[in-house]
């Protein structure tokens, strides 16, 4: 994700998922969570191949617990992330959840750039 500045017009308004289950995933749901359970954000995918990303396209909300973590000088976001789906082979479901984590990583052409980062906690 870059230029996560909701009034920057070339922002990109997606989040790039990988690898979700190893290629052995289906029927994946993916729920971005603000305050760990409220979902402000909610998508379906069939199947993802695990040479595969999948661009999850971010709402407004998305974007406004971003700019005030940004804002507020934070770290630690309200936004979380909940991945359930079914395993292909053992055909049990797995639900997975992380929590959102912003780190600064560089400043470019005076563009501060953000690192986004799912991470259990």
């Amino acid at each position: 994700m870059s230029n996560m500045d909701v009034k920057d017009s070339d922002h990109q308004d997606y989040l790039k998922l990988y690898n979700l289950g190893g290629g052995a995933a289906k029927k994946i749901t993916i729920e971005l969570l603000l305050n760990k359970e409220n979902v402000i954000q909610e998508k379906f995918v069939n199947f993802l191949p695990s040479k595969e990303s999948y661009y999850l396209p971010i709402n407004k909300e998305v974007f406004d617990e971003f700019e005030s973590t940004i804002q507020n000088n934070g770290y630690e976001t309200n936004l979380g992330i909940k991945l359930s789906y079914y395993h292909n082979v053992s055909r049990k479901k797995q639900i997975i959840l992380l929590h959102g984590k912003l780190d600064n990583f560089n400043t470019y052409d005076e563009k501060v750039v953000y690192e986004l980062q799912f991470i259990e906690k």
